[in-house]
This record gives structure tokens, C-alpha cells and sequence, in this order.
């Protein structure tokens, strides 16, 4: 219920758009490494879709409504309800060090969003809920970056730190007394922060086409590296897309 309330805001909100904004599309393929043992990285083909019209965005894989702010030329603030995808999910047959575990879902988390801007340097911030019940729980993170220019090049590089709960790392991380074997002791993880750098970057062929790249590492929590199920404190991924904008 709560992702169909966001959902029909968002589609208000591109009803009333009259205003011609840069639309930018288009797909790629994006790779996630997977931290758990014996686990393959997942390679999968994205939709890449940007767009800002100070009513609603699309930020690839954010989307979001805003509802209070202020925009002038070398800075803006903005709150906003916003939703975006939760890929953390992994099914038994992933790896046989996963064998005899639940199945833990994907999911789609959404809540409050906060962005500011300062000339080129921008802020984000999140307090994000499970909206599937899946984990039944809630992050908060929060992203400091830069905009950086060269020739036909857009770099934005950023560092962010992400607040995991406990029922959060318990779904994703936590071995029930179930799941336990000799190998897989029961394990209920404690909240934890994981630190992350990311930077896209966009190379402009034309006015029309472009090529964007993404990469991104995180540095998980402690309570999440102690997990036995997991065998790698880093996780990677990253997206290569061709892109076409349109005005509209």
C-alpha cells in the first residue's frame, strides 16, 4: 500500500510537468560482486533513465517527489519521497556454502530524501524503509561528492556512509538456528555502518549521445563481515550505458 500511495504522487506530479526539462536514456550492463562465499557476481542488463524537472526525478535507480525546497543559481536545497531498488538478496543455490539457507529477497526500500547543492558540490541523504517487508527494517544514508569538469568529460566522485539496522543484517547477513550447520554457526548480527566511495562518469560524443560509467565499492561493517556466510569485506559494482537526451 505504501508503494502504491508513492506511485500515484509520483504520477500526479508528471501530469501537471509542463516544463521542457533533459531527458536522458538508456541501458547497459551493470555487475554487482557478491560478498557471501562461493558466490557468483551478478551481471545484469539496466535501464539508465536521469531526469529533474524540480517537481519529480529519476536518478537511474532513485526515483522520487519532491515536496518542499528552494532552487536559485549556485544553490538549492530539497526534500522529497523517494524509493529506490535493494539488491542484496541471494537465493540457496547461489553457492554450496549457501545451501540449506533460506531464499532472502530483493526488495525496494523508500522514504524521506534530503538533497542540497552548492555550486558544484552536492549533499544527499536518506531514511529509507523496507517497503516489501522483506527485512522489515530501514537504513539512513548519507553522500558527499563533486562535480568535476574536463573538456567533454562529467566526473562525480562521492563518499557515503550507510546505516544498516539489525533486523536489516540479520535478513541479509543472519543464520538462524535452521540454517546452522557444523560449518554455519547460528549468527544474529548487531547494526552497522559500511562505508562506500562511488563516482560516475559521462563522456558527451554529441549533443544528442553520450556514454555513462558508474563504479562503485563498499567497505562493509564489522557485524556484517563476522557473518559465516560471508567471505569478503568489499563489495564492487558498476555500470557501463550508452545514452540518447531528449528535450521535453
Amino acid at each position: 500500500m505504501k508503494f502504491l500511495v508513492f506511485l500515484f504522487l509520483l504520477i500526479t506530479q508528471i501530469v501537471a510537468q509542463t516544463q521542457t526539462t533533459p531527458l536522458l536514456i538508456g541501458a547497459g550492463p551493470y555487475f554487482q560482486t557478491q560478498p557471501y562465499k562461493g558466490a557468483d557476481t551478478k551481471v545484469v542488463p539496466s535501464p539508465v533513465v536521469f531526469f529533474d524537472n524540480n517537481l519529480f526525478y529519476v536518478r537511474w535507480t532513485r526515483v522520487g517527489v519532491y515536496f518542499l525546497g528552494d532552487k536559485k543559481d549556485d544553490f538549492s536545497w530539497a526534500f522529497s519521497l523517494s524509493a529506490e531498488p535493494q539488491p542484496l538478496g541471494y537465493a540457496s543455490k547461489d553457492s554450496s556454502a549457501l545451501t540449506g539457507m533460506k531464499n532472502k529477497d530483493n526488495s525496494i526500500q523508500g522514504g524521506l530524501g534530503f538533497d542540497m547543492q552548492y555550486k558544484d558540490t552536492f549533499l544527499n541523504a536518506v531514511l529509507f524503509q523496507d517497503l516489501l517487508n522483506k527485512s522489515n527494517s530501514y537504513i539512513a544514508r548519507a553522500e558527499v561528492g563533486q562535480h568535476v569538469k574536463l573538456e567533454n568529460w562529467d566526473f562525480y566522485p562521492s563518499v557515503m556512509a550507510t546505516y544498516h539496522a539489525a533486523k536489516f543484517n540479520d535478513y541479509y547477513y543472519g543464520v538462524s538456528s535452521s540454517e546452522a550447520t557444523l560449518n554455519r554457526p547460528v549468527y544474529s548480527p548487531s547494526s552497522s555502518v559500511d562505508l562506500s566511495f562511488e563516482t560516475y562518469a559521462k563522456y558527451e560524443f554529441t549533443k544528442k549521445w553520450s556514454t555513462l560509467l558508474n563504479f562503485r565499492a563498499d567497505y562493509l561493517g564489522k557485524s556484517e563481515q563476522d557473518s559465516p556466510i560471508i567471505s569478503d569485506k568489499y563489495m564492487f559494482s558498476g555500470l557501463i550505458s550508452l545514452m540518447y537526451r531528449w528535450e521535453i
